[in-house]
C-alpha cells in the first residue's frame, strides 16, 4: 500500500498528523505480509501499529496478558470507529459464543483475547473458522523463557502461529528484551521477524537510588517522597503483606492511597484501576500484578521498596511513568536484605530436578488435578505449573478436558533448559544489583544492558548530579518505627463474603530478636510458662490497636507441640486485660505440626475438621496463638469461631515468621 494512503488514514481516521519514528515501517512491513518484532519504549504507540493494521486488512487478533489493557484498548479502538471485543476467563459461555460468531462474522476488527483462553474448547473449535487477517502478540517476552515475565501460556501462542496461514502477518510486541530474548522469540515463532528496535532512552526520568537498613526507614522514605513528589504515583513492593504495610502506613499520615495485589477480586481491582486513573489517590501500594495494562500517561513518580529481580523487569515497571513526556521520579529503596526475597522467588518458581521426578512418577501413577499434586508433592503452586507446564512442552504429560494432568510418554524429564534458566535469572539478579551500586549514569547502564548502546549520560540521576541524599524528620522516621513495632498479620480468610478476623498483630518477628528468643526458650528449652513481660508488653499492644473494643474472652489457639504454653499465656493475658478466658475451642483430630507442611494446600488439608468450638458464643473474641507463620492455623480456628456464633475476631501472636511475608 503506497505510504500516501497510509498518511490519510492516519489523518482522517486516527486525527494524527505525524507517525512516530518505526511505526510506518512496521505497519508497512505487516501490510507486506512480513513478520515483526518491535522493540520499543513504553508509550511509544505500538496500539497504532495494529488498529491500522486492522483498519486496512480486517480481522486482527491482540494477546495480551491484562485484562485492564483489553477494557481499554476496546475504548480507545470504539473513539476511531473499529468494532473490537475481548475474550477472557471473566465471562460467561454464551458471551463467548456470541462474540466468536461476531468475528466469524466479519463484523469485529479487532479481538483481544488473553493467552490462557486459547486452551478453551469454545476457541479451538471455533479457532479454524475465524478469517483472521493479522496476529499480534502484545508483551513477546512472556513468549521467552529468557524473559523478565516468562507465560507458560504464551507458548500455547506459538503453536497456534504456526496453523495460520504462511502470509498472514505476525507483530510481536515488547518494550524490554535483551539480544538473547529477541533471538528466543525469533526461534519460539519459527520465523525470521523484521526487528524494529526503538531507542530505549527516557529522557523524562530521573533515577535515584536509596539505601536503607531497616523496614521503618523504607516506610519513612515513602513518605518522604510521596509528600514531596507532586502527582500521581505508584510504589511497587515486592509482596502483598508489603503493600498492605504499606498503604496502612500512608493512610495513617493522611495520605490518600490503597493497596492492589493479585489476591484482589477482578471487580476490586478494577475500582482501583479505574481510582488511579481519576486520581481518586495520591498513590497506589502494588505488586507487579498492577502494570502493563495501567494506560495513564500522568504518572509522576514510581518508587520501589524493594528491587525486581532483573533490570528488564525494573525498566519495564518504572516505564509506566512519565508516558506523556514531561518528568517522572523514579526511587528505589535498596536494603541489602531483600536479596533473599527474589532467591526465594527464583528457587520457587525454579523447581528441582527431584521435583520434576516426583510430579512426573505421580503422573504415571493416575491422572491428578493440580489441587491434587501440591496436596501429594507440598509443593507450592507456581512451582506446579511451571513443572507441568515443561513436561507437556517435553511431550511427557498430557491434560483432558476435565483437568486432569497424566503421563503419555516414557522417558526422563529433560532439566538442561531448567538448569541453564535458573542461572540465567540469577545472573538478572546479579545484574539488577550491579544497577543499584553502579557510580556510572544509572540510565546509560540500564539502556546498555538492554541492547541499546548508543546512549550519553542522562545528566539527571543521582550519580550525575551527586547530589547529598535529603535529611529525614526525626518525626517522620519515629512514626515510621512505631507503625513497624507490631507487626500486622495479613489474615484475608472469608466466611461468606465476610474477612473472619477484622484485625491482627504480632507482638515481634520470630528471628533475631528478643520476643522470639523467649519464646524459643520456653518451647524448646526449659519448658517453662512463657515469661510475664511477654505477657505485660503483650497486653500493653492490645489495649494500643483496639483501645475502643470491648471484648467478651479471649480464646487460645489448641496447640499442637507447645502442651499448655498458649493457653497458660492466653489466660494470663485475659487476666491482664480483665478480660475473661473463654475454654470454647478444642481440638478433636491429630494433626501434623504445620511446620513439617509446604504449602497453604497441605496445611489447609491438615487443619480440615480439626477444631471444634462451644456453640452459642458471642460478642468480640481476642484469638491468641504463640507464633504464626502461614497463618492457616488462625485462619482456620476463626471461621470455626464465627460460625459458633463470635461476632468480631482479633487475632494476636506473640511473633510472626518474616518468611509469611515473602508472599
Amino acid at each position: 500500500m503506497q505510504d500516501e494512503t497510509v498518511m490519510r488514514i492516519l489523518r482522517d481516521k486516527f486525527r494524527l498528523q505525524f507517525f512516530r519514528p518505526g511505526q510506518l515501517e512496521a505497519i508497512q512491513a505487516a501490510l507486506a505480509g512480513e513478520w515483526v518484532l518491535l522493540i520499543q519504549p513504553t508509550g511509544w504507540g505500538k496500539s497504532l501499529v495494529y488498529q491500522m493494521i486492522a483498519v486496512i486488512k480486517g480481522l486482527t487478533v491482540v494477546f495480551t496478558p491484562l485484562r485492564a489493557l483489553m477494557r481499554d484498548q476496546v475504548k480507545e479502538a470504539a473513539q476511531y470507529g473499529l468494532r473490537s471485543q475481548t475474550l477472557n476467563s471473566d465471562q460467561e459461555e454464551s458471551e463467548h459464543l456470541k462474540i466468536l460468531e461476531e468475528a466469524k462474522q466479519g463484523k469485529l476488527d479487532l479481538l483481544f483475547i488473553a493467552p490462557e483462553r486459547i486452551e478453551n474448547n469454545i476457541w479451538k473449535k471455533h479457532f479454524p473458522e475465524l478469517p483472521i487477517k493479522a496476529l499480534v502478540i502484545d508483551e513477546a517476552h512472556c513468549i521467552s523463557t529468557w524473559g523478565h515475565d516468562f507465560r507458560p501460556h504464551y507458548r500455547k501462542i506459538v503453536e497456534l502461529v504456526r496453523l495460520l496461514p504462511p502470509q498472514t502477518p505476525v507483530v510481536a510486541v515488547t518494550a524490554t528484551a535483551t539480544k538473547r530474548v529477541e533471538h528466543d522469540i525469533e526461534s519460539q515463532l519459527g520465523a525470521k521477524a523484521k526487528v524494529i528496535r526503538g531507542s530505549l532512552v527516557r529522557p523524562n526520568f530521573w533515577l535515584d537510588v536509596i539505601p536503607v537498613s531497616s523496614e521503618a526507614e523504607k516506610l519513612a522514605w515513602v513518605a518522604y517522597w510521596v509528600n514531596k513528589l507532586e502527582g500521581t504515583g505508584i510504589v511497587y513492593c515486592a509482596t502483598r503483606p508489603m503493600t498492605e504495610t504499606v498503604a496502612t502506613y500512608l493512610g495513617d499520615l493522611g495520605i490518600k492511597t490503597s493497596y492492589y495485589h493479585a489476591n484482589l477480586s477482578a471487580d476490586e481491582r478494577l475500582e482501583l484501576e479505574n481510582g488511579l486513573k481519576e486520581n481518586a489517590f495520591k498513590v497506589v501500594v502494588a505488586t507487579n500484578a498492577l502494570g502493563m495494562g495501567i494506560n495513564k500517561p500522568d504518572i509522576r513518580f514510581i518508587i520501589h521498596t524493594e528491587f525486581p529481580d532483573s533490570t528488564l523487569a525494573y525498566y519495564q515497571e518504572i516505564g509506566r511513568a512519565g508516558r506523556d513526556q514531561k518528568p517522572a521520579r523514579l526511587v528505589l529503596l535498596y536494603n541489602p536484605e531483600d536479596r533473599r526475597i527474589q532467591e526465594s522467588f527464583i528457587n520457587g518458581s525454579k523447581p528441582s530436578p527431584d521435583s520434576y521426578h516426583q510430579v512426573f512418577s505421580l503422573l504415571h501413577k493416575s491422572a491428578l488435578k493440580e489441587r491434587e499434586i501440591m496436596l501429594q508433592t507440598g509443593f507450592s503452586q507456581t512451582a506446579v505449573r511451571n513443572i507441568i507446564a515443561d513436561l507437556r512442552e517435553q511431550g511427557l504429560v498430557g491434560k483432558d478436558p476435565q483437568g486432569y494432568y497424566r503421563a503419555i510418554a516414557q522417558g526422563t524429564p529433560s532439566f538442561d533448559a531448567q538448569n541453564e534458566l535458573r542461572q540465567h535469572k540469577l545472573a538478572d539478579l546479579e545484574a539488577m544489583i550491579e544497577y543499584i551500586q553502579t557510580k556510572t549514569c544509572r540510565m546509560v547502564f540500564m539502556c546498555n544492558y538492554l541492547g541499546d548502546p548508543s546512549v550519553e549520560p542522562c545528566g539527571r540521576c543521582d550519580n550525575c548530579c551527586s547530589d547529598a541524599l535529603p535529611s529525614l524528620s526525626a518525626d517522620l522516621v519515629q512514626r515510621a518505627r512505631e507503625h513497624v513495632l507490631h507487626p500486622k498479620l495479613h489474615l484475608k480468610a472469608k466466611l461468606g463474603k465476610a474477612l473472619v478476623y477484622e484485625d491482627g498483630r504480632a507482638l515481634d518477628y520470630y528471628k533475631d530478636t528478643k520476643v522470639g528468643e523467649a519464646i524459643h526458650a520456653s518451647k524448646y528449652q526449659t519448658r517453662q510458662p512463657f515469661p510475664a513481660w511477654l505477657v505485660q508488653d503483650s497486653a500493653q499492644a492490645v489495649r494500643k490497636y483496639w483501645a475502643g473494643v470491648r471484648f467478651t474472652g479471649v480464646v487460645a489457639v489448641p496447640s499442637t507441640k507447645s502442651g499448655n504454653l498458649v493457653e497458660d499465656f492466653a489466660r494470663r493475658l485475659a487476666q491482664s486485660l480483665d478480660v475473661p478466658f473463654l475454654d470454647v475451642l478444642c481440638k478433636v483430630k491429630a494433626t501434623r505440626p504445620q511446620k513439617e507442611l509446604t504449602n497453604r494446600t497441605q496445611k489447609r488439608e491438615n487443619l480440615k475438621d480439626a477444631f471444634q468450638s462451644r456453640p452459642g458464643i458471642q460478642g468480640n473474641l481476642l484469638v491468641v496463638d504463640d507464633v504464626m507463620d502461614s497463618g492457616v492455623t488462625l485462619e482456620e480456628v476463626g471461621k470455626v469461631l464465627k460460625q459458633a456464633g463470635a461476632a468480631q475476631l482479633f487475632a494476636f501472636v506473640l511473633a510472626k515468621t518474616r518468611h509469611s511475608d515473602d508472599v
